[in-house]
């Protein structure tokens, strides 16, 4: 107890102070209690403590009421074995009934798994098979881009060429043109050469001339260049 709640206390005024503080572990009212303590050392200075002992006032050789307690705990203890006996049994039954019902749906959701496996197995197929055809539909729309890519870039060296030049050789590969043109002369080729650089870098080509070479002297001049798109 706090020093200062008991300071100035005596022996009775204590014991009565005692009995309220051990009621709640007795269970023996603080005004039937019969209180016996003792001061027990503490280092604390601000707090006492007592080694208590508690009965309850005129309690000498009841035996009777000791017996009639113990009866009554017999009795009460019989009731609770039968209580917990006949929960039991109604567990065990529910629990037998839920292991039929447990046996019944593990069946089911056989069957469930066995229908939706191949259902599983059908949409995995159908997603790929959309992936195909969407990876299909993509390449011929790159093909078709690429052609008409192709088709732009041959229309504008048709347009370059015009009448100063004409196309002799062509070589393709997946991302570049190489051409071969004769010209009349080393000033057409030049033109024709410049008008290439200029009508396919509009459609996006980068062209790098190549070489120049006069032929016959005064007769025709060869000239390459390659164009490549991104």
């Amino acid at each position: 107890m706090a020093a200062v709640q008991v300071a100035g206390l005596g022996p009775e005024e204590l014991a009565r102070a005692l009995a309220y503080e051990v009621e709640p572990f007795s269970g023996i009212p603080a005004n039937e209690a019969d209180i016996r303590f003792e001061p027990v050392a503490e280092p604390d200075p601000s707090v006492r403590v007592y080694d208590v002992s508690v009965s309850r006032k005129g309690r000498s050789g009841g035996s009777g009421a000791a017996e009639r307690l113990f009866r009554t705990l017999l009795v009460a203890g019989a009731l609770l074995v039968a209580a917990v006996a006949a929960d039991f049994f109604v567990l065990s039954s529910h629990l037998r009934s839920l292991d039929g019902e447990l046996a019944r749906r593990r069946g089911l959701q056989s069957q469930i798994d066995a229908l939706a496996n191949p259902a599983k197995a059908a949409r995995t197929e159908a997603h790929s098979l959309r992936a195909r055809r969407a990876a299909a539909a993509k390449a011929q729309d790159d093909v078709a881009a690429r052609r008409e890519t192709l088709c732009a870039a041959m229309r504008a060296v048709a347009e370059s060429c015009g009448d100063t030049a004409v196309l002799r050789t062509a070589g393709f590969t997946p991302a570049a043109i190489r051409l071969r043109c004769v010209a009349a002369s080393q000033e057409g080729a030049t033109e024709a050469s410049v008008a290439l650089a200029s009508r396919l870098g509009a459609l996006g080509w980068k062209v790098s001339p190549g070489a120049m070479e006069a032929k016959t002297p005064g007769m025709t001049t060869e000239f390459e260049c390659e164009a490549r798109h991104d």
